[in-house]
């Protein structure tokens, strides 16, 4: 398996901390898994919930072996491992309980042999890149994209905040994130041909890049490490207000 791959993180410039967490590793086996997770910013201790499920899902990784699984023994693999991190913040919970409501979203990319694994939680996403056109992998689990809850959800938040309730924001509400208390609802999708360019990216990237200008940064010919501050600095003079990560692997194949 042949790759390159670039990770970067900001802090941006208006949050005091950056609540994001990434990380790739390659196992034994050359697969290849890379994460990123953005600790949810609404509620305490977001940077403890990134950093632990970045953190135990590659080392859940590094000790696996993937080449002679199935798809669904993989794709049971990638739901466990989540399960585990859930018990490792309960755990952590008993200890720490005012760490309880912490929360986070999570996106990561297994590779293995020709096959990409995506794994998404949250509004954090996965693209993929081939032939000069992006395509976003991952769906936001997010009011929007909660078809049949979406007018009563839309409601309770209206009664419930009154006056501060923002029609322009109330989409982006999370239905779905990683923590010892949330709701989580697990997305897997599986990419047969994992040639390409793969981004993960948090939200405060992919809101403030147009998918031209992201195309056309992608497919330029420069260094990866490059085109990472090319596109963390478009967010952020396009007014990003939240920490922005960034992860992009170039897969060449076998």
């Amino acid at each position: 398996m042949r790759y390159k791959i670039q990770s970067l993180t900001d802090i941006g410039r208006i949050r005091k901390s950056n609540q994001d967490s990434l990380g790739y590793a390659e196992n034994n086996e050359g697969c290849l898994f890379a994460i990123i997770c953005d600790g949810m910013g609404g509620h305490a201790h977001g940077e403890l919930a990134s950093k632990l499920a970045v953190d135990t899902f590659i080392k859940l990784f590094e000790k696996e072996l993937f080449l002679n699984k199935s798809d669904a023994k993989i794709n049971q693999w990638l739901r466990d491992s989540i399960k585990a991190i859930i018990q490792q913040m309960k755990d952590h919970v008993e200890v720490f309980y005012e760490t309880h409501d912490m929360g986070t979203t999570l996106t990561a990319v297994l590779f293995v042999g020709k096959k990409a694994f995506v794994v998404n939680i949250g509004d954090s996403r996965t693209y993929q890149m081939k032939d000069k056109k992006l395509y976003q992998v991952t769906v936001d689990q997010n009011l929007w994209n909660d078809k049949e809850n979406r007018e009563k959800r839309k409601e309770e938040i209206k009664n419930f905040l009154g006056p501060r309730f923002n029609e322009m924001t109330y989409w982006k509400v999370l239905t779905s994130a990683l923590g010892p208390n949330k709701n989580t609802k697990i997305d897997i999708y599986l990419i047969n041909d994992n040639v390409g360019t793969f981004a993960l990216t948090t939200d405060g990237v992919h809101d403030y890049i147009d998918s031209e200008t992201f195309t056309e940064i992608l497919a330029s010919k420069k260094r990866l490490k490059a085109k990472a501050k090319e596109i963390i600095e478009f967010a952020l003079n396009n007014f990003s207000t939240d920490n922005l990560s960034l992860i992009i692997v170039d897969m060449m194949g076998e």
